[in-house]
């Protein structure tokens, strides 16, 4: 069983991360257009990145999904 304390400090912490991320869906935003970006350049990507995001204890999990036909061809190493 959990703590009188442990309980204020997960509810603290929730709180806290919430502030901080007053506008998850502007964050999302902003990586889906730098990822779609970043993959792009070597990917043919076959639809819409997915990007979804969530707080546990203090802590942010991104989860990113991308669909690619085929990985573009780019230059040769030269030796």
């Amino acid at each position: 069983m959990r703590t009188i304390a442990e309980i204020g400090t997960d509810r603290l912490i929730n709180v806290l991360v919430k502030d901080k991320n007053q506008s998850p869906s502007r964050i999302i935003n902003i990586l889906k257009s730098e990822i779609s970006n970043i993959l792009s350049s070597y990917l043919e990507l076959d639809d819409e990145i997915v990007v979804s995001l969530e707080a546990k204890k203090g802590r942010l999990f991104f989860q990113i999904n991308a669909t690619a036909n085929r990985i573009k061809e780019f230059g040769q190493i030269v030796n």
